[in-house]
This record gives C-alpha cells, structure tokens and sequence, in this order.
C-alpha cells in the first residue's frame, strides 16, 4: 500500500492542482512558479493564460495587430502587470528628439523600427531590448525637396510619403524612387494611403485615386479618378473596393464618406459629426473616427449609425487615433499631449496620460500622432517626441481615471 504521509503537490493531477491553486493570492502563484517548472507550466497555461486573453493592449486572443509590434514577447504574467501599469497609470517617460521649429510629427511603429517624420525627412530609429529607442536615426529617407512630409503610410517594405506642396515619393527596396507631382503647389495635401497597386492622396481641395504601373524599369502614376472632397484623413479597404475618408469640414454633419473605387459612387454614412481629423479601420465593418465636436466615434457600416460615442472629459478635440486590434483605443487630444485609453465595451474612458510640461517645452501641443505596443506609448508633439514605459516595477503612477466627468452615450452592437 501506498504511503500516502508522503504524497506530494506534483503528484495530483492537474484538477485537484487548479482547485488548490483557486485559493491561492498571485503572489503565492508566482512564488509556486520559482519552485518547480512543472508547477509554472500548469499555472500559465491555466490560470495566467486565461487571465491575460482579453487585456487592453496586452491580450492576446485572436492574434491581435499589436503583438506584431511587439519588440519582445511577453509572458502571460508580464502581459497582466503591464495591463495593471496601463490602467494604474503607472509609467515612466523619456523625451526624444527635441526641434525647436514646430511641425506636426507623423509615426509608424514597426517591431525593429519606429519611422518618424522630421520636417523634410523621413527618419527610421532602430529600437533596442533594453530601451524604447536608439537615439541615433539608422536611416534617412528623402528627395532633393525641403518640403514638409505632412504623411506617410508603410506596409511591408513600401512607403508612401507626400509633402504639403503636392507631391509624394515611394521608397522600396532600399532606394528612393523618383518624386512624382500629385497635386499643384497651391494645394495642401493632408493625408495619403495606398492599397496594392492602389494610390490615393488628398488635399485641402480634392482626393485623387492613382494607379501604380510600371515600364522601362520607370514607375508612373495614372489618375483614375478626382473626387471633390477634401479628406483630413482615409484609409483604403484591405479589398481595395472603398476608400473612407473624414472631411474637414462638411456643414450637413456628414464628414463620414464611403467612395466606390471601381464606380466611383459615393456615400453619406451616417455619423452625426462635421468634421473628422483620423479615420482608423476596425474591420470591413466598422470603423473608428476621431473627430472635432470632442467626440471619439465607433461608427458600424451594417447599421448606418455610430454604435458609440465618447466625448472628451475637458472638451477637447481628439487629432489622432490607435488601436490594438482587440479592445483598446488610445486616443490623441488637441491639448496639453494628453492620451486617452479606451475600451470599446465600456463607456468610459479607462486613463488618462499627461505628456507634462518641461524646461523646453509647455506641453500645450496637440498630439498629431501615435503609436503603441504593448509596453511602450509614442507620442508625436509639436516640439518632440514623447515615450511612455508601462513595464516597470518603479515607475511612477499618475492614475486620472476618476477625473473630470465622462460623458457618452453608448449602444452595444
């Protein structure tokens, strides 16, 4: 017969093991991991595993777009203390890159790289294990303009940047490809995007569609179309069947448009809002908006309606938007590089973040643009460039998730 006085934790099977573990804190948990690798196996895969699913910027269900900008890949434990640090509040900042002249800044956060706009250029900064960011730019992408890149866009080893002046350039394969004029000089371009073979760009007086081909080992750009609308911000389906676009002003409360690339028909969507400074795809269905009116809108195609509407807590206008691809939204405020984080399936905001003020800079600026990981918050301001760290144990906490008064309104889908 067996001496059961000597029966030891590892030899029950793993349901005993878990209705034991459910009375344990997290700290004994962890304390059981450090003991025995068997232990850590069944508590990862069955506790933390399940507790980190559905995090905000964290989670992992579904392979969501932002674990693939994660420098590093985080275990399921460290996805829940990040996730309690975004929440909390709880980060340290650094500042890169200060520019006395003012210039809405423009990123693009990649897993190796973070692209960056620098007035004319366009810069790429290698990112570390150890720190956010390199210091020194790895490469610097320009023409023979001094021009202001006002946008860009990278997918895959394509980018497509265009100028305040009117025209853009790609850069593949490692090389500059000649600078095409889009648009004349006395236009402003706003914003542009690309789909496959696919161009569209957009000024203060038109959006044009452009279809890349090539001859003779030279790229040209053939207009198909000229819509008489001026996007702020859009984004080309992953079909390539529509562009969406945010007007910067329309007086009937209709800056949410849908065009039909192939026919070139376009739609009024149904977002009560008059004037849009990003436009973020959620999925083919729905679609995010940041907009003027101090509202953040999650506008849904197969119901002609925004589903939900969160407003500012200060009235400001929102200038920028990012999504983690599962249920977190970070939302870029006109005023003081403040930060909003959301989740779609509450009503209201989860933290703010404060880029603060320092020696050389106010910390009025809007935040023109930004990019996230699961760690790490980029923030684009008039005069540099902000970092966030939320995967620290010291890092100091600023929690303003009970400031102000937060006002929605909200219908589930």
């Amino acid at each position: 017969m067996r001496n059961t006085s000597r029966l030891k934790l590892t030899d029950l099977n793993t349901y005993c093991m878990l209705k034991i573990f459910s009375y344990l804190s997290e700290d004994d948990l962890l304390r059981l991991c450090k003991a025995s690798q068997y232990l850590e196996g069944i508590i990862d895969s069955s506790i933390f595993y399940a507790k980190s699913k559905d995090l905000l910027l964290c989670g992992h269900a579904n392979h969501p777009s932002i674990e693939k900008r994660n420098q590093k890949q985080l275990t399921n434990y460290e996805r829940i203390q990040v996730y309690r640090n975004w929440v909390g509040g709880t980060y340290n900042q650094c500042m890169y890159f200060h520019h006395a002249p003012m210039f809405p800044t423009k990123l693009c956060l990649e897993k190796d790289a973070l692209y960056i706009t620098h007035a004319s250029y366009l810069r790429k900064y290698p990112r570390s294990k150890y720190d956010a960011l390199h210091r020194r730019y790895e490469k610097e992408i320009s023409t023979s303009s001094s021009t202001d890149i006002s946008d860009f866009v990278k997918k895959q080893d394509t980018i497509f940047a265009g100028r305040i002046c009117g025209s853009c350039f790609l850069y593949e394969d490692g090389d500059v490809i000649a600078e095409h004029r889009m648009h004349s000089s006395n236009e402003y371009l706003y914003c542009v995007d690309f789909n496959d073979h696919l161009y569209a760009t957009s000024t203060d007086t038109c959006c044009k569609l452009w279809e890349r081909s090539q001859e003779f080992g030279l790229t040209y750009f053939d207009m198909v179309m000229t819509i008489d609308r001026a996007f702020k911000s859009m984004k080309l389906s992953a079909d390539g069947q529509w562009l969406f676009g945010g007007l910067y002003t329309d007086k009937g409360r209709h800056a949410l448009r849908a065009i039909h690339v192939e026919s070139g028909r376009e739609i009024e969507l149904g977002s009560r809002t008059m004037s849009i400074y990003d436009v973020r795809l959620k999925d083919e269905h729905v679609i995010f908006t940041a907009n003027f009116d101090t509202t953040f809108r999650m506008f849904d195609r197969r119901m002609d309606r925004d589903v939900a509407i969160w407003e500012d807590p200060f009235d400001a206008s929102f200038y920028s938007l990012e999504y983690d691809g599962l249920y977190g939204v970070l939302a870029g405020t006109s005023m003081h590089s403040r930060v909003n984080l959301y989740d779609i399936r509450m009503p209201k905001f989860v933290q703010l973040y404060f880029g603060g003020r320092t020696r050389v800079h106010n910390g009025l600026s809007p935040v023109y643009s930004l990019a996230c990981d699961s760690r790490y918050l980029f923030i684009a301001t008039d005069h540099n460039l902000r970092v966030f760290d939320f995967k620290t144990s010291c890092g100091t906490t600023r929690d303003y998730s009970n400031i102000g008064v937060s006002r929605s309104i909200y219908s589930l889908m």
